[in-house]
């Protein structure tokens, strides 16, 4: 199939991941088979002991050197090959307060890095097996510590490129009963201050939020600041790999971004027009 512009996708799990399903190597194969140019693995970065023990959605330490491993396999085939798809050796790191210094450390062997707020108070804030955080705080409660937390994780340097799916708490369907909009401008702010990109996840359609990660208000003030945008799956799956690429184009122009930003492996970031 031709498509009028690149497609990629820079997020994406398999079950090194603990909840997802496919091997890195079938996620690799199907993101070739739909002709991605750029296609970033992105697993969920090693938790602080005690907060996953059976490693249902993260990789302990030996997990996560194997992962590196097959990533450099699978670059290694493609080249060998003669593919013209990038793989990207990416991660997708949890913000967690006093984790700065050890987020360095553990992000070093990665090209690629995503950063997301799943935990407040070191508990899980979408997953369904507990949703007490939610009891606890309140539903503005929860969206109000989940700004916060994702703030702080903006302001601080380090290893993160791209934030991840910045108004995550709707995966349910809850949405706060406050203006929202002062974060909105604040978030987008701070990575803008950052150098930092953000991303369109299209993962929200499958959820109970029906629409993808973030809602088109967040993203215009994100697209006014002047923020950089690329686009992710969140597939944890083969089957959802690149999923409703051309809905997150869509979204992105309708936001007014012209352009795609695409990460390399090093560093850099390249640009793909999407304007009609």
């Amino acid at each position: 199939m031709t498509y009028a512009y690149e497609r990629v996708d820079c997020h994406t799990h398999s079950a090194y991941s603990g909840h997802g399903s496919g091997s890195v190597a079938d996620m690799v194969r199907r993101a070739e088979d739909l002709g991605l140019s750029t296609f970033a693995q992105t697993e969920h970065l090693v938790l602080p002991d005690g907060m996953d023990p059976l490693f249902e959605t993260s990789m302990s330490s030996q997990t996560m050197k194997r992962y590196v491993d097959e990533l450099h396999e699978q670059r290694e085939r493609l080249t060998h090959a003669g593919s013209g798809m990038q793989l990207l050796c990416g991660i997708e790191a949890d913000w967690l307060p006093g984790r700065t210094a050890e987020l360095e450390r553990l992000c070093a062997p990665f090209d690629y890095v995503l950063g997301s707020v799943h935990f407040i108070d070191n508990r899980p804030i979408d997953d369904s097996r507990d949703l007490s955080v939610w009891d606890d705080y309140g539903i503005d409660g929860l969206w109000r510590a989940y700004f916060e937390s994702w703030l702080d994780m903006a302001a601080h340097p380090g290893p993160i490129m791209c934030f991840a799916h910045p108004d995550l708490p709707k995966k349910y369907g809850w949405h706060p009963s406050f203006d929202a909009r002062e974060y909105n401008y604040e978030m987008a702010q701070a990575v803008a201050r950052s150098g930092r990109m953000v991303e369109v996840n299209t993962a929200g359609l499958r959820k109970d939020a029906h629409e993808m990660y973030p809602a088109l208000e967040m993203l215009r003030s994100f697209r006014d600041a002047g923020v950089e945008c690329t686009i992710g799956s969140d597939a944890h799956a083969p089957k959802d790999v690149a999923a409703n690429f051309d809905d997150a184009v869509g979204l992105m122009r309708q936001a007014g971004y012209g352009k795609l930003t695409v990460p390399m492996p090093d560093g850099d970031r390249r640009h793909i027009a999407i304007e009609d």
